[in-house]
């Protein structure tokens, strides 16, 4: 068997797609007998298989450290970025000297991909290989683009460049990158040829088997009805996820309210982020506040019994590049609710929703397509449960990391 050493500065505190993602890769190739070596900030060593080998860095970076350190990066000079953050670098020196320093590191989120370029050019590691589940350049252009402001527009702008040059640092000096799709690889291969070259895999966005195996909680579902005050007539629309620019959380509201008065329904929201405030004042300026109910954040281990709760479960999402390039994990957990789901009609959910076969669509960004979507769900509910009965079982024989992770095998 193989030995995989990977890195990430994330502590576990906060679940989501990162955290799945990170989990959903490790315990995998630990269950199939290799070993595996994990470099982080964690301390919820519970959440792994017993097998995987923890180091610990403790050191950890604000959200406000994570933004400076990667803006610094894409403007400075590595040993200028060194001498700043002496004491990271100097803490993880210690780590890899004579460990880990020359094997292939594999690193996970954005900023650890950024830590990785910066411990090969000054010789702590040997290589590293990226993952690649996210595209920073496209989120902050996509807010440049739709800035309200010119000022917004500007320092949006100024990000994007700022991260592209940060992308063109790390992706020249990365020995591969693991992909979440074939579509974000001939994407960022256009925008940086020289990735062509590089040691590839595809590893799409896909559920855990903890996933695929979490429970209602009956206990706390009856909590919630009670607390909720739900009916026995009434309809529930669900929506669990960030509030990001591109994650149409608005959208869901204003498509929900036009079909509110003609339904017995009210709207559950679970996360929260950067739109939450728009989302709040379109909720009173709607004057829907008795039919919207924003929840905040939830464990994720506890998302099964909230989306039990539900009828419907909407993933909102507006047009957008990043969305066309991979299926987001709020998708895949949705089809293993049991939950009728709809969702935009990117090119990537197309690929494994064909002809609908296990959700409904609706046109990404257009408010009215999204509220027919919904009204169009409710008026056929039981013929939906029909169709889509079968959707938890599809997920778990095609859509697990359990499935796709031997694509590391086969180069390591």
């Amino acid at each position: 068997m193989s030995r995989f050493v990977f890195f990430s500065m994330n502590n576990f505190e906060h679940e989501g797609g990162g955290t799945i993602r990170m989990l959903g890769i490790m315990n995998e190739l630990s269950k199939r007998n290799h070993e595996v070596i994990f470099i982080s900030n964690t301390k919820k060593f519970h959440l792994f298989e017993k097998n995987i080998k923890h180091v610990t860095i403790n050191f950890s970076l604000s959200r406000k450290d994570k933004r400076i350190f990667q803006g610094l990066l894409g403007l400075l000079p590595n040993f200028i970025m060194c001498l700043i953050y002496a004491k990271l670098f100097n803490k993880l020196r210690q780590i890899f000297k004579d460990k880990f320093d020359k094997e292939t590191i594999y690193f996970f989120e954005y900023l650890d991909n950024s830590i990785g370029y910066c411990l090969k050019s000054i010789n702590i590691i040997t290589n590293y290989i990226n993952d690649l589940h996210g595209v920073a350049t496209l989120e902050f252009k996509f807010q440049a683009e739709h800035a309200k402001s010119l000022s917004e527009k500007i320092k949006f702008w100024v990000k994007y460049k700022i991260s592209d040059w940060l992308d063109s640092k790390v992706f020249n000096l990365a020995e591969g990158f693991i992909f979440a799709s074939q579509a974000m690889q001939d994407y960022f291969t256009e925008q940086y040829p020289n990735v062509f070259q590089k040691r590839n895999y595809i590893l799409p966005y896909v559920l855990s088997s903890v996933a695929i195996t979490e429970k209602v909680d009956s206990d706390l579902k009856g909590e919630l009805q009670r607390k909720f005050n739900c009916q026995p007539n009434e309809k529930i629309i669900f929506f669990a996820g960030a509030f990001k620019k591109t994650g149409g959380v608005p959208d869901l509201i204003l498509a929900f309210e036009k079909i509110v008065n003609q339904n017995n329904t009210r709207l559950f929201i679970v996360g929260d982020g950067p739109t939450m405030p728009e989302c709040v004042s379109i909720v009173k300026e709607k004057n829907i506040a008795d039919k919207v109910v924003l929840i905040g954040r939830i464990p994720y281990h506890q998302l099964r019994t909230y989306q039990d709760l539900s009828d419907i479960i909407v993933c909102p999402d507006k047009q957008n590049v990043y969305s066309e390039l991979i299926v987001h994990v709020k998708y895949l957990d949705a089809l293993i609710s049991g939950k009728l789901v709809i969702n935009g009609s990117f090119k990537s959910v197309k690929e494994i929703n064909v002809d609908e076969f296990l959700s409904v669509d609706f046109k990404p960004s257009d408010v009215e397509s999204l509220s027919k979507a919904i009204q169009y769900s409710l008026d056929n509910l039981e013929m939906f449960s029909q169709k889509y009965a079968n959707n938890k079982e599809y997920a778990k024989q095609n859509l697990t990391y359990a499935s796709h992770v031997s694509i590391l095998e086969k180069n390591d």
